[in-house]
């Protein structure tokens, strides 16, 4: 405001002058030219004054992230078990709370994953689906209660070899500023351009990749900026097909797509979930189509018997679910 009233000021002074004759035009308009440049270091500190109090602001929230204890075990280097052969993936009796226990997320939770199969995780916002991820994934431990893979506890686990075996598919795809290439990569760093190929073309990405000005190298902006949804959804499905891990977890994999990119993602997803261990988080039906079980989850506990899902053919040949049926 200053460096405005300021330069307002010297304008006013220099046309009056100007006026009434007492200063040269040239004169005038090089006043009037430099002022602005006169007051530039002022305007540029009140700038910057805001942006370090916005980054202060910022790092208070980043340290409070980082100064927060660990919720999740780490056994000592070289005490962790070895990573089980199959992937039985069983709760029981699960409890998870949020700040300070005031929140509860998981209220008892028991459910099991058999080897080799897909079970979808149904039930309404807040009903704990994406919390049962996050423990299968390792960024939270249970309060109570016990999670084993193939027998073994998963507490017991060392987190980053463990997160080797899983391919995680968000409800929104992660990607970064970069090509498409590098963001495939991030998977498997040591992949060949035939991987990154085959990952593509089964995640039904590679159509579009080539049709992008670049291919594979073409640069997709931060958080996939200049894609559509649906793109950047099959990019993340082509990543889990170069992680090719044994466990899968899908969330929410068709959420804000229209019904043709859906349909496309979905076909991505029956290619990729075969030989693995699958959990799907899902809201709309057409993820869950291929299903062994599906569970209902409410309130952080499962709400009945697992679920065989009837299946019909769609106009276009898909399968298409018509309705649940089991026990309550």
């Amino acid at each position: 405001m200053g460096a405005t009233a300021a330069t307002a000021l010297v304008a006013i002074e220099t046309s009056v002058r100007l006026m009434a004759g007492g200063l040269a035009f040239e004169r005038a308009l090089a006043v009037l030219l430099l002022t602005p440049e006169f007051f530039l270091p002022l305007r540029r500190l009140s700038a910057e004054y805001h942006v370090g109090r916005s980054a202060t602001a910022a790092a208070e929230r980043v340290y409070a992230v980082l100064d927060a204890p660990v919720r999740i075990h780490v056994p000592a280097p070289g005490a962790g078990r070895a990573l089980p052969e199959r992937m039985d993936v069983r709760f029981d009796d699960v409890v998870v709370t949020y700040d300070d226990g005031s929140r509860t997320a998981l209220a008892g939770c028991s459910l099991e994953i058999p080897h080799g199969r897909t079970v979808a995780l149904v039930g309404p916002t807040g009903a704990g689906k994406t919390t049962v991820a996050n423990v299968l994934m390792r960024f939270v431990d249970p309060d109570r209660g016990r999670v084993t893979v193939g027998g073994e506890p998963l507490s017991e686990l060392d987190p980053a070899l463990w997160r080797t075996q899983v391919a995680w598919v968000p409800q929104q795809a992660s990607l970064y500023d970069g090509s498409v290439a590098e963001n495939l990569r991030i998977a498997r760093p040591g992949a060949s351009d035939d991987d990154l190929v085959a990952a593509a073309r089964a995640a039904n990405a590679h159509g579009f990749v080539t049709d992008l000005p670049d291919g594979y190298a073409t640069q997709i902006g931060e958080g996939g900026a200049r894609l559509s949804g649906g793109e950047r959804q099959r990019l993340a499905l082509a990543r889990a097909f170069m992680k090719d891990a044994p466990l899968l977890i899908l969330d929410e994999p068709t959420s804000h797509l229209d019904r043709e990119s859906g349909w496309l993602v979905v076909e991505a997803i029956s290619r990729l979930t075969e030989g693995r261990t699958v959990l799907v988080i899902a809201h709309r039906p057409e993820p869950v189509a291929d299903a062994d079980v599906v569970v209902s989850l409410r309130a952080g506990r499962v709400v009945g018997d697992h679920h065989r899902l009837e299946r019909s053919r769609a106009p276009n040949g898909r399968v298409a679910p018509i309705a649940f049926e089991g026990r309550r």
